[in-house]
Formats: structure tokens, sequence, C-alpha cells
């Protein structure tokens, strides 16, 4: 892998990315920085959609997302667990890309499979910095670690604008047929499938756009504090 990231992500399943985080980025690719995801499963156990279907959905949603790289870790899904081997292909990742920026799911979620992954990245951005943790790659810790909110009800740390590209990220959440209501492909008997799904997501970033004074926002959290230097050129740029 010859790619080095500004952002990296990394998702449980195969529409995490786009579900979560897919305005921010979208936004982060315009603005020139070079963007992956990292699916943790393949989401063999999930109960809408075959493996193969999801690689497709993933692959289409990642073009219109516009991301530099996007690759599957095919850890066991349904079973995915903060273990010594997800913590080896967790750390070859992020020092095969040299991410700046890790992004990942703010823990515990509803799905047992996005704790675990929460778990993955606050200790595997540790322990890819650690230079005795048993990898053939020279260490590479990111400067950071921001989380995505899912439905937790807490108040995050900031919000991203996302009002130019919520169309965008809806394109590419509905490319996955297999996940999402659809008139084509009616409800499916999941939380993500029914057919009000969609309007209560799209509820839920307006909501966050509102305490920026936008349209549509994506939330996130951080541990510690946030350096803000010029609060003026922060407010002007967005």
């Amino acid at each position: 892998m010859s790619i080095e990231l500004d952002y990296l992500l990394l998702a449980a399943h195969p529409d995490d990315a786009e579900l979560f985080c897919g305005g921010s980025l979208i936004k982060l690719r315009q603005r020139g920085y070079k963007v992956g995801v990292a699916d943790l499963t393949r989401a063999e156990a999930g109960t809408a959609g075959s493996v193969e279907e999801r690689a497709r959905e993933a692959a289409a949603a990642s073009k219109i997302l516009d991301l530099s790289f996007r690759t599957n870790l095919g850890l066991p899904d349904g079973r995915l667990e903060d273990n010594m081997a997800a913590r080896q292909a967790v750390v070859e990742v992020i020092r095969e890309t040299k991410a700046k920026v890790l992004i990942a799911s703010w823990g515990p979620c509803r799905h047992p499979d996005h704790t675990a992954a929460h778990n993955l990245a606050r200790n595997c951005y540790f322990f890819a910095g650690n230079g005795k943790f048993p990898s053939e790659l020279p260490p590479w810790r990111p400067l950071r670690v921001i989380y995505y909110l899912e439905l937790h009800d807490i108040r995050p740390s900031f919000v991203i604008d996302i009002s130019e590209q919520f169309e965008t990220k809806m394109k590419a959440l509905q490319g996955y047929v297999s996940q999402f209501y659809s008139p084509e492909s009616g409800e499916k008997p999941t939380f993500i499938g029914s057919k009000d799904f969609m309007a209560k997501l799209a509820a839920r970033f307006a909501y966050y756009g509102s305490l920026i004074n936008c349209r549509y926002g994506e939330p996130y959290i951080v541990d510690g504090t946030l350096r803000l230097d010029d609060p003026l050129k922060n407010h002007l740029e967005g």
C-alpha cells in the first residue's frame, strides 16, 4: 500500500461510514484531503444482504464519496472483539496509511460490533505508535482520534456543516439497496431498513445542523480539549 492518508475512518460494517460521516468525508475530500475508510467486517452476519452485495454497494458508494482509499479487514462480523488478532489488523492499516487523524464510533453503541470497533480504535491508536507492538511496519500514531456519534444522546464536541454535501451523502447511502428502504426494494426486517428511517436520519442531522445555525450537520466528540488559535478565522471558514 503506497497511499498516505490525512483521515482514516474505521467502520464496523460497510455503510457505517456513509451513514454517520458521509457528508464530512465528502467535504474533507472537496478540501483536498486524502480520506480513506477501513471496514472492519464484511457484514456476513447481517440480517439483510449478502457479502457480495455489500461489497458492490461499498465500491459504488466509495466512488460517490470520492474516497482516496477503501479496504475491508475481514474480521468476524457478529463476533467482532478487541482481541490481539483484531488489534494487529487495525494497527497494520493505521501504520500502512500513516493516517494523521483517526475517525471511529463513540461507544458504547447499540450494536455490539460498533462498541468493539470503538474499543479497537481507542486502543489501536495507542498501539500503532508503540515500537514494541508486533509488526514489521514502523510505529505510527495519528495526531488525534475523533469519534462520530451514532444514536448517542450527548452533546457533541463539534459539528461539521454538511448542508452542501447532504444530498450526495444520501445518494451514497441509498445505493445500499440491500440495507435501506427504496420503492423498488421495499422495507427490510431491520432497524435501518424501515420505510421511515431515512426521514428520521434527516431529522437527526437537521437537529445537529441547528446547533451551528446551518441546515444539516454531523456530530463528533473528542477526548480532551481541541486547540483553537483563531476563533474568527474558524467561524469565517466554517
